[in-house]
């Protein structure tokens, strides 16, 4: 997938997903095109840009019931979700058998030391563990929207914004993230390329075994995709957080405690 960085003096580290992707493969981090701006529009058709208009135009009209505790219950929510889809992780790569755990493709026994072993298991591993990401955190970022809508106007304004954001943009996003298995692929055959010629199938899982470092790298790209999939909602929990610290009772408390001059 050629996610990329923008083109700048800079040299701002992009996304985790992108700095990974880009130090296991150079040529997967191209430089961007300049204008972000120029670039998003080009990914909204016509039935999305009249979409963006509504929802630019839309004026949400209660009723509110203003909580400061909002950006807490947003944060729990997250961490909630990312916890359970990290435990599904740690027990697939664990090893663990059980109905709720995608397994890890297992090593054949009678593999041979000469012929790669297919890549397909592990394509449809990421795959199934992709679906899981995306079920996980879609229903997250729909629970978020509607916390926001019954927040204040503002941030129900943002939660509309949102929701035609991820309309639009989900194909390129579906385009974006279904590469990922094609680049793993690619490594997987590189990393049989550049293997111990001496070594034997019982040595491609130990320490310093081929398959052992495709399988970290497999499990890299996993963790840095779920940190990609769910910035939306760290940019949905910021908007809740500046919300409330600029709430006129968010500042009556700040008052309250402030040092008199």
């Amino acid at each position: 997938m050629h996610r990329t960085q923008t083109r700048t003096q800079s040299g701002l580290p992009g996304s985790r997903l992108v700095q990974l992707l880009g130090s296991l493969d150079s040529k997967a981090a191209r430089a961007s095109h300049g204008d972000f701006a120029e670039r998003l529009g080009r990914l909204f058709d016509l039935s999305d840009a009249i979409s963006l208009d509504g929802a630019t135009r839309f004026t949400p009209k209660g009723p509110f019931n203003p909580s400061d505790s909002l950006p807490q219950e947003l944060q729990d929510a997250l961490l909630k979700a990312r916890h359970a889809l990290l435990e599904h992780l740690s027990r697939s790569f664990a090893g663990e058998k059980a109905a709720s755990v995608i397994a890890l493709p297992p090593l054949s026994d009678d593999a041979d030391a000469e012929k790669r072993p297919s890549f397909g298991a592990y394509e449809r591993f990421y795959q199934a563990h992709q679906r899981q990401i995306i079920a996980g955190l879609s229903n997250l970022r729909l629970r978020c929207r509607r916390l926001l809508t019954g927040h204040s106007a503002t941030l129900a304004h943002l939660a509309e914004l949102d929701a035609v954001f991820e309309n639009g943009l989900s194909s390129y996003a579906r385009q974006g993230f279904a590469a990922l298995p094609g680049f793993l692929d690619q490594r997987y055959r590189l990393l049989w390329q550049q293997r111990d010629p001496f070594h034997t199938p019982a040595d491609w899982l130990g320490p310093h075994g081929w398959l052992s470092q495709f399988r970290r790298e497999l499990k890299m790209l996993l963790l840095a995709e779920l940190d990609a999939r769910q910035e939306p909602v760290l940019g949905l929990l910021a908007a809740a957080r500046e919300a409330t610290e600029s709430s006129p009772a968010a500042a009556q408390d700040t008052n309250e405690v402030s040092p008199t001059p």
